[in-house]
């Protein structure tokens, strides 16, 4: 049975917000970009901790990963005035970046956490949305899931990688070592 995960919506405020305000410099902001960053804090923490940062449900879109709830939480922040959403022409497509109108309050983060969301954002620094969308689209956990359905957070688990053959016989030893165990 899979471990239930919670949703805290306090927390993913508080991180489109941080990540808003440690992304005003990067000219590649925007929508896709910042649902890609959530999708890889949180699935890394899940990997890493054992449960996300925000808990936040992603499901599989055309462009990449986007977590559910980030539309209601994103217009609650622009209704209570501590983000902004502005929209600029780039590249002659239309760019939507969040624009945090307070600091975020990362005190609501564990300093495990705050290291995670910090090396992914210094990990896709420099890249725009296709790249970053593209990105996730090699990930296995885009492979088990339709267009619509939620990718859970396990699938962090899964490679893609082809298995060597020194794993192929570690594999075999230990299945004869458990096989002969249960006899």
């Amino acid at each position: 049975m899979a471990a239930v995960t919670k949703y805290d919506d306090s927390k993913i405020k508080e991180l489109l917000l941080y990540v808003a305000e440690q992304s005003v410099g990067d000219p590649h902001f925007g929508k896709t970009k910042l649902n890609k960053i959530l999708y890889y804090i949180d699935f890394q923490a899940h990997g890493v901790l054992g449960e996300p940062v925000t808990g936040a449900e992603y499901q599989r879109r055309p462009y990449g990963p986007v977590p559910r709830q980030i539309t209601r939480a994103r217009c609650e922040l622009e209704h209570t005035g501590e983000a902004r959403l502005d929209s600029a022409s780039r590249f002659g497509l239309r760019q939507d970046r969040l624009v945090a109108q307070r600091p975020a309050d990362t005190a609501v983060f564990s300093a495990a956490e705050m290291n995670i969301i910090d090396d992914v954002l210094r990990a896709l620094l420099g890249r725009n949305g296709v790249e970053v969308s593209e990105m996730s689209h090699r990930e296995p956990a885009w492979n088990i899931a339709e267009d619509g359905e939620t990718i859970p957070y396990c699938s962090v688990f899964l490679s893609s990688r082809p298995v060597t053959e020194h794993e192929l016989r570690r594999g075999q030893e230990v299945f004869r070592m458990l096989a002969g165990a249960s006899a």
